[in-house]
């Protein structure tokens, strides 16, 4: 039987000592980059092609999504079109493991020509002697020594660490604008994390709330709390009191310990009183409190300390 795990391991040893090397490389020149991104009153553009451009494009995305206005452009349409959406405000970044692609040069001097020096420009590629390190304002290297794949050619180690280095671009602008979980949650609204961190209990939790009294039979409290879809139930006093919780981790752990099982009720189960969150409480506390008491749903009060709604951990998480 062939086996390729051990190819696999000297292509991960090729590619992690890409980035040992460029990381002894990294310099001010970084910081440059980073202070150019976080001053620039227009737009962080990206231009490339070929699978430095599938590179380019994810940086840009990354950055967007903490709020820096960013996007693609590949050279290929950029040369025959896609100049016009560059402005003289704008910063753009070109990415050419050579330096020397025809495509990507043709474009860095069609935009010096429309804009000048008006024009701030990036070049993140390998050699300081290549043209587009040389006609740029600011040069930041990304130098490998091979690429991983027996050719010597495809671009893997180099795009690999092209990567490795808008990631750090990232961070380093994160940390710079002290960029929290609740800014990420913004540019994600629709998101499980915008989700989490976004939303107020009250849009998540479910209106429709279980209720059995203490005297009901132990069938019943099951059928009711399978209707309802929440895994638990809320119980009243006959004067329609709301005094505990059975869900359906309390009925399998009690069961087994119930001398008739048939003629159990409600009260035989029950965790007297519950923990609750208020309506107004954002999703993210929601999900904390339950984690911090081991349970996987909450009562909601809004702010009579009336019972309105019962919010899941799945409803935060999903």
């Amino acid at each position: 039987m062939t086996t390729y795990f051990d190819d696999a391991k000297i292509t991960f040893d090729t590619e992690i000592g890409a980035l040992q090397t460029v990381r002894e490389t990294l310099d001010e020149h970084f910081d440059e980059v980073v202070e150019a991104v976080l001053n620039t009153k227009g737009r962080s553009i990206f231009i490339a092609i070929g699978k430095s451009g599938i590179i380019a494009e994810k940086i840009a995305a990354s950055l967007s999504s903490v709020g820096v206005p960013s996007f693609f452009i590949d050279a290929g349409t950029a040369y025959h079109g896609d100049l016009g959406r560059v402005s003289a405000d704008d910063l753009v970044i070109f990415i050419s493991n050579s330096g020397e692609t025809q495509e990507v040069v043709q474009t860095l001097f069609a935009l010096k020509n429309i804009h000048q020096d008006e024009l701030k420009t990036i070049a993140v590629t390998g050699s300081e002697d290549a043209t587009l390190a040389k006609n740029t304002d600011i040069f930041l290297k990304v130098d490998v020594a091979e690429e991983a794949d027996p050719t010597k050619l495809a671009p893997i180690s180099s795009t690999t660490a092209t990567l490795v280095m808008g990631d750090a671009l990232l961070i380093a602008i994160e940390k710079a604008k002290a960029f929290k979980r609740e800014d990420f949650a913004l540019y994600h609204p629709g998101g499980s994390i915008g989700k989490m961190l976004l939303r107020d209990v009250a849009h998540s939790m479910h209106t429709k709330i279980p209720y059995v009294q203490t005297t009901t039979p132990i069938n019943d409290v099951i059928y009711r709390i399978s209707d309802f879809g929440v895994g638990m139930t809320l119980v009243k006093t006959p004067e329609e009191k709301v005094i505990g919780i059975i869900t359906d981790g309390d009925i399998r752990k009690k069961f087994l310990y119930i001398n008739q099982v048939k003629n159990s009720a409600a009260a035989d189960y029950m965790t007297e009183g519950f923990i609750s969150i208020n309506q107004n409480a954002r999703n993210s506390a929601a999900w904390k409190k339950m984690a911090s008491n081991n349970i996987s749903n909450l009562v909601v009060k809004d702010d009579d300390d009336t019972v309105v709604g019962i919010i899941t951990i799945h409803d935060v998480l999903e």
